[in-house]
């Protein structure tokens, strides 16, 4: 059984993220970050509570922004899904490809990772109900689905996730911090950036707004596209594949 290694995993992730970078950067530019941009310029404005509101009239107006941002949010997750499906193909392909077989690859298989997706947040979100702990597990397990369907092209949603469930055996944990290390980084440079650029613009609509969005797109499509970075250099660990089988 292979021992994952984060050390080994996060050089082989920069390499990724360095091989071909025009390329997957113009991915993850049309597909993570100008859907990401579009929802924060033109989406609907967060419901701010009136002064002096009490609790529940916060938690009012919180779930009613969080109502109104889930039709733009379910857009950027499916172009996601299509960039990732891409980027992961052309990373992980055994011999040359372009870019436009990846993307007609990530087309042809959007319905397979649209179910991966669905079944892995049931399965993740089932287990953080269930005291937390579960879920979290959940996600270092079930992490490799999409390389799986990237690098086989498997069509069974059910084998994605059997193969990711095989090939992080005894290391799901391990995977679980990696990502989220990875992502509390992010995170907190994107509060940071957010920070500075709205005391400087402001945060409200015009030139504020515009600013913050950029922001908090540039650093979305960037968490996804380590994400998906991560994802690709945790299989090529465990699968046990060598160098030469992928591109450098």
């Amino acid at each position: 059984m292979v021992k994952f290694d984060m050390g080994a995993a996060w050089d082989d992730s920069v390499q990724l993220l360095k091989s071909h970078t025009a390329l997957i950067g113009t991915i993850a530019g049309v597909f993570f970050f100008l859907p990401a941009l579009a929802v924060a310029w033109f989406g609907p404005v967060p419901i701010e509570p009136p002064a002096g509101a009490s609790v529940e009239q916060s938690m009012a107006a919180l779930q009613q922004t969080f109502r109104q941002m889930i039709p733009g949010q379910i857009v950027v997750a499916l172009t996601t899904i299509v960039g990732s499906a891409a980027i992961l193909r052309l990373w992980l392909a055994r011999s040359g490809i372009s870019v436009g077989e990846a993307l007609t690859f990530g087309l042809m298989f959007f319905p397979t990772l649209f179910a991966v997706q669905l079944l892995s947040g049931l399965a993740i979100g089932l287990g953080l109900i269930l005291l937390i702990i579960p879920g979290l597990y959940l996600v270092g397990r079930l992490t490799l689905a999409a390389p799986s369907v990237a690098d086989r092209s498997l069509y069974n949603p059910f084998e994605a996730l059997k193969t990711s469930w095989e090939l992080t055996r005894n290391n799901g944990w391990a995977i679980f911090f990696f990502l989220f290390l990875v992502t509390i980084v992010i995170f907190i440079a994107a509060m940071i950036v957010g920070l500075v650029v709205g005391a400087i613009a402001g945060t409200g609509d015009g030139i504020g707004r515009m600013l913050g969005g950029v922001v908090e797109a540039g650093f979305g499509a960037l968490g996804s596209l380590v994400s998906v970075a991560i994802s690709a250099a945790a299989y090529r660990q465990l699968a046990t594949r060598t160098p030469p089988d992928v591109f450098q």
